[in-house]
């Protein structure tokens, strides 16, 4: 059904992780691009090699941790994905395929935590240590 539906169902998804930030993200920033096409290969990575799907989380959690979100917020991006197939998969197909493909998306999202968390965890680490570099700075410039 992804396949069948990709570009109406990228599309959506799109707005609606576009929906996360300020109306002025929404044209063609850099923001905007990246996260389409990130969320574009994460479509086309669905029930592929894990290796792959690695790869296209791990960017998407990069740019999100950059954010001022929560990890609720930054992660309910493959929530609505969930939602947007729930809607658009006709009866017979919800059945046969949904609880795989909730798995896959438990999954998913589970893998895009950490990503994210690691991501996050280096941030802050950066942070304490340019403010410990900002700190030596101004006690040598007191000294002197």
């Amino acid at each position: 059904m992804i396949r069948k539906n990709r570009s109406l169902v990228l599309e959506r998804w799109r707005q609606s992780v576009l929906a996360f930030f300020p109306q002025k993200m929404h044209s063609a920033t850099p923001l905007a691009e990246a996260l389409s096409e990130v969320l574009a290969e994460i479509l086309d990575a669905l029930g592929e090699s894990p290796e792959r799907v690695g790869e296209t989380v791990n960017r998407i959690s990069r740019i999100l941790a950059v954010q001022n979100f929560p990890p609720s917020k930054a992660m309910s991006l493959f929530f609505e994905l969930k939602s947007i197939l729930r809607e658009m998969a006709p009866g017979n197909e919800k059945k046969k395929h949904w609880e795989e493909f909730q798995a896959s998306i438990e999954h998913l999202t589970l893998q895009a935590f950490d990503s994210y968390m690691v991501h996050r965890e280096k941030i802050y680490q950066l942070k304490v240590e340019e403010s410990k570099r900002q700190t030596f700075m101004m006690s040598r410039r007191a000294k002197a």
